[in-house]
């Protein structure tokens, strides 16, 4: 069995930059949005859970797969939930389809440790509208 667990994040919005987004780093919609996900399975396709905040710093969490795709990279699938209020009060259409803010993209991986107990490594997850940077520890 394999564990990982993803500390985020730095969070770029490449498709809407310019909106009134909580925590922001700077003026081209990069934020801070802390997340952790933990995820359990083998190498090649795990499932999780994640548990953060969003982009107008709304509570979420929802469930998250990974399919392994190479040694650097995974295909991401999951979602969470749209917290319509915190969008509407800042002026946002949210992104989400059914109340659900979906995750589809492809994570990058790039090692930083590696041990026969642990693996540590620099995580960027591309996204529909987003990019965003964690680290992961799989154990």
């Amino acid at each position: 069995m394999v564990v990982s667990l993803i500390l985020g994040g730095i969070t770029h919005h490449y498709l809407a930059s310019n909106l009134p987004y909580c925590n922001t780093i700077n003026d081209k919609g990069t934020i801070k949005n802390p997340y952790a996900i933990v995820m359990v399975g083998n190498e090649n396709v795990k499932i999780g859970f994640l548990k953060g905040k969003d982009s107008v710093c709304g509570d979420i969490h929802g469930p998250i797969a990974s399919f392994k795709l190479s040694d650097n990279f995974d295909f991401m699938l999951g979602g969470y939930n749209t917290n319509f209020k915190e969008f509407k009060d800042r002026n946002i259409i949210p992104p989400s389809t059914g109340g659900i803010t979906p995750i589809v993209g492809l994570n990058y991986s790039l090692s930083l440790y590696e041990s026969k107990t642990i693996k540590a490594s620099f995580d960027t997850l591309f996204s529909v509208g987003i990019i965003t940077h964690a680290i992961k520890f799989t154990f």
